[in-house]
């Protein structure tokens, strides 16, 4: 009888933490699949790498050997859990990628965002000199924005608070509002 009692006990026990974290191990499981799936349905960070790896003459232009010529700017914004990357070419192709999957892709086809796309990068062209070489494109982090000049002796990079420049404090604030109008435009356009 008590060995019966053991038995029982004992089986019952295990049941208990059987349903208890066989299902959360299921649980953990499911999520890792869906994370997967997502993942390698997303594809930013291969739109995004390919955006900053396009050359002067991929986008038609020969640029004199003597001298300098920004033709593209590639913007990552932190959104605070996701990153929003603009691309900007001097051709006036302009895009706005999204880390969540989504995003405006193709804008420059209007001449409205064209025009605003070429006049962003012809504008970013002296701020370019502030920046810094880079070895890794990285995405930003708390609050920040990277603008990436691509040109044909090198490419720098600026990083800033999104927050300052915003505000005006930043001598980088022109650019940024100069951004914020690309934006729009592609926004609007993109809707229609």
């Amino acid at each position: 009888m008590t060995q019966t009692l053991l038995f029982i006990l004992v089986i019952g026990i295990g049941l208990f933490y059987a349903v208890k974290y066989g299902n959360k191990a299921k649980k953990d499981i499911v999520e890792y699949q869906q994370t997967k799936k997502t993942t390698g349905q997303n594809p930013y960070l291969e739109m995004r790498k390919m955006a900053l790896n396009v050359t002067a003459e991929q986008l038609g232009f020969k640029i004199p050997e003597d001298s300098i010529k920004v033709y593209g700017i590639i913007t990552d914004l932190d959104m605070g859990g996701g990153t929003a990357t603009v691309v900007t070419y001097l051709t006036g192709d302009a895009s706005i990628y999204l880390s969540s999957g989504g995003g405006f892709i193709g804008a420059g086809q209007h001449e409205s965002v064209q025009k605003v796309a070429k006049e962003f990068v012809d504008n970013g062209h002296l701020i370019s000199f502030k920046g810094k070489t880079f070895e890794n494109p990285d995405l930003p982090t708390n609050g920040n924005a990277n603008f990436y000049f691509l040109s044909n002796k090198r490419n720098t990079r600026i990083t800033e608070s999104i927050a300052k420049m915003e505000s005006g404090e930043s001598e980088f604030s022109k650019l940024f509002a100069d951004l914020n109008i690309l934006m729009t435009e592609i926004r609007l356009k993109s809707g229609q």
